[in-house]
């Protein structure tokens, strides 16, 4: 799993050994139709996202995870956790081929936002507390609570702006 920062580290740190993608068999069952399905899910990166637009800042995490269920085509979704909410919700979902699904910036929730399935979810939750200083309290249902930035990033920032 890859963990990503809005800040840069230095050199040396970036040239160690990159951290292998998250790979883990998941067996749901659809909450409409009662369909139970076996999902690979490989996560490749859950990290701290920040995003000022013109509807206001969105603070939160962003995670990329490839589904795929038995023989069918991979697809790569895109999910966000915003702070204050208690799941996770589809922002983009891609086909192996390139075929665009869904599409939506990050922790757009107008209109009608795709919530993604609890088991899914729960993995997603379960990689963001492996990441150390990521995460205060993710437990599903709850509202989310990132850990604090330290101040030297804080100020990095302020002056990069």
């Amino acid at each position: 799993m890859t963990v990503k920062t809005r800040t840069p580290r230095p050199a040396a740190k970036k040239a160690a050994k990159a951290p292998q993608p998250v790979v883990t068999v998941v067996d749901t069952r659809h909450p409409k139709s009662g369909l139970s399905t076996c999902y690979r899910v490989m996560v490749d990166t859950v990290e701290r996202a920040e995003e000022i637009s013109e509807a206001g800042v969105s603070v939160g995490l962003i995670a990329r995870l490839t589904i795929q269920a038995g023989r069918q085509r991979s697809v790569t979704i895109m999910a966000s956790r915003l702070v204050g909410e208690g799941g996770w919700y589809i922002d983009a979902m891609t086909e192996h081929g390139g075929r665009v699904h869904y599409a939506r910036g990050f922790g757009n929730r107008r209109g009608m936002p795709r919530r993604l399935l609890a088991d899914l979810g729960d993995v997603l939750t379960i990689c963001a507390y492996d990441v150390r200083g990521l995460v205060e309290d993710a437990e599903p249902g709850r509202p989310l609570k990132l850990r604090k930035v330290k101040a030297k990033r804080k100020a990095k920032a302020a002056v990069e702006v």
